[in-house]
């Protein structure tokens, strides 16, 4: 009779630990993300990456020197897109991966692993996490553009609670 509440708190303490283990063998994930970029496949990290304290996230414009309409066509709109931050651009840098003339941001070397003309979400200590391809139709760059800010002040948000 007392090795019933025993055995009661054996079971209540198995179970969760069962039902996981089953979720992980049976593959059982669920297949939507709420993330508009696209989540890299390989781990990449930017060399001899500098940033300030205050700076959470850093979009980065990849633009190597074979990158030229493409990649101006990008600066001009990550301009729009920085200005739409608002609040939140003190925590947030602007960098170029590479050479564009007239570029008012920061300026990096260039990242052989990147596309050129892609916009990339880089957190604080230099690895690449989210991708944002070049689009180049105005409404479908819209679309990408509002997706990367979307991601970006949600990443703002749980940041603030870190």
């Amino acid at each position: 009779m007392k090795s019933r509440p025993l055995m009661l708190f054996v079971a209540c303490s198995l179970l969760p630990f069962l039902l996981a283990y089953a979720a992980v063998m049976s593959n059982w994930q669920p297949s939507d993300t709420t993330n508009k970029g696209e989540l890299l496949s390989q781990e990449i990290v930017i060399p001899n990456w500098q940033a300030n304290t205050n700076i959470l996230w850093t979009i980065a414009l990849a633009a190597p020197d074979s990158c030229a309409e493409v990649c101006h066509l990008q600066h001009s709109r990550l301009n729009n897109m920085y200005q739409a931050l608002g609040k939140k651009q003190a925590k947030v840098d602007l960098v170029v991966l590479g050479s564009v003339e007239n570029s008012e941001f920061s300026l990096m070397p260039e990242v052989s692993a990147l596309k050129a003309g892609w916009l990339y979400l880089v957190d604080h200590h230099g690895l690449v996490v989210l991708a944002y391809p070049y689009e180049e139709s105005d409404e479908a760059s819209r679309l990408t553009h509002k997706g990367l800010l979307k991601d970006l002040k949600k990443l703002l948000n749980y940041a603030r609670s870190s």
